[in-house]
């Protein structure tokens, strides 16, 4: 086969999706050795990109005048400049890593819907462009010859939120990056503390400031943990940046901390890529109480680098984590309180919560979401001629 990828997340690598997509190429670049792969985008070839001898990368600018605001280059690319791009590109089957299929396609397509949290949370979707692009995509959604998915719970949200019967969507699960194991190396784990402002004890926070993530219980958690602790170098880090949006969506969690006196404790800060092994594995404990995910992989990442794991028992997050975690309910800040102390005042429990997040951990690895992923091409590509 001939396999085209919507490689437009190579703008946004640290996203979900952006990371999603590297590695899956890369995986798919060791467990398959006889299909070709079109890399369609209308960027530049990225130059940190491995280079592999079946894998093309084809450069496909939008017109100039799509170029004016951003929505609407991003949905001229899905929905018209890809699809005749994968077309000229004579490929049998155009893969769109992420929920936005073209809805007129002559090619064959296979799409990775990571989850339909737009489709389920009203906040996601007050504006009328935003609901006018999700009954775009959704309707599209319809056309795909396969649908992957990266959770049960994910399935079944489709399921309900789209119209889809099961036997169009495929569960494979994401896996966490190799760079990600536990990192032992003092003068590596000290280096990465100082450089966020961090002492030995801290508890570690990872996934983005959206209001489902629950940032704002996270902070009033932490001040009645540290009441109850009463250790002045308890520390706080939050990985983002508040300023950096605003709004009903991303609610700013430092007016809760300063009127709870927890200013000085609380750390919020953008994280290097290279540094999150290091700070995963230094934690003394990541909590992560999100209250909706499509998969989870921030938590992934954390059990495997070894960190004992505070999490949310919400949607596909019990999937993820299994038994490796103390799981609590995102609404109930006591619980959240409760866990995090029992891991931070117990070194035997905090011990076997680490060896459980590695044993856990093992079970997922992108060579195997890959080779089940170029399972479900073949498939898609069987049904695309059945038609």
């Amino acid at each position: 086969m001939r396999i085209g990828m919507n490689a437009l997340f190579y703008r946004f690598p640290s996203t979900g999706s952006g990371q999603y997509m590297t590695h899956l190429l890369n995986a798919l670049a060791e467990v398959d050795g006889e299909n070709e792969y079109v890399l369609l985008s209308p960027d530049d070839e990225p130059p940190n990109r491995a280079n592999n001898s079946r894998f093309t990368y084809l450069k496909s600018p939008v017109p100039d005048f799509a170029r004016r605001r951003v929505t609407s280059e991003k949905l001229v690319w899905e929905q018209f400049t890809a699809p005749q791009a994968a077309r000229k590109a004579k490929v049998d089957l155009f893969h769109v890593p992420y929920f936005a299929p073209p809805y007129f396609s002559r090619v064959p397509s296979i799409i990775t819907i990571h989850d339909v949290i737009p489709l389920r949370l009203p906040i996601y979707r007050t504006s009328p462009r935003m609901r006018a692009y999700l009954q775009l995509v959704s309707r599209a959604a319809h056309k795909a010859a396969l649908i992957i998915t990266v959770s049960q719970h994910a399935r079944h949200d489709i399921m309900d939120a789209l119209h889809l019967p099961a036997e169009r969507i495929r569960v494979i699960y994401e896996a966490a990056g190799e760079e990600y194991r536990p990192v032992t190396d003092p003068a590596t784990l000290a280096k990465a503390r100082a450089r966020y402002g961090l002492g030995e004890r801290y508890i570690f926070y990872l996934g983005g400031l959206e209001l489902r993530k629950n940032v704002l219980p996270l902070v009033r958690a932490f001040a009645h943990l540290y009441q109850k602790l009463n250790d002045p170098d308890l520390q706080l880090l939050i990985a983002g940046n508040p300023d950096k949006k605003s709004g009903p969506l991303f609610p700013d969690p430092r007016p809760v901390a300063a009127n709870l006196g927890m200013t000085g404790q609380i750390i919020y800060r953008y994280i290097e890529e290279e540094d999150k092994p290091a700070l995963y594995s230094g934690a003394s404990v990541f909590v992560f109480p999100s209250s909706y995910e499509g998969f989870g992989l921030d938590p992934l990442e954390a059990m495997s680098c070894g960190a004992p794991v505070v999490c949310s028992n919400r949607t596909s997050l019990p999937e993820v984590v299994g038994d490796a975690a103390i799981t609590f309910d995102p609404d109930n800040t006591g619980q959240l309180v409760a866990a995090m102390l029992s891991v931070l005042t117990n070194p035997e429990l905090r011990a076997d919560l680490r060896t459980r997040s590695l044993r856990q951990a093992a079970h997922f690895n992108w060579r195997k979401t890959a080779t089940e992923t170029l399972a479900a091409y073949e498939e898609a590509y069987k049904r695309s001629r059945k038609r």
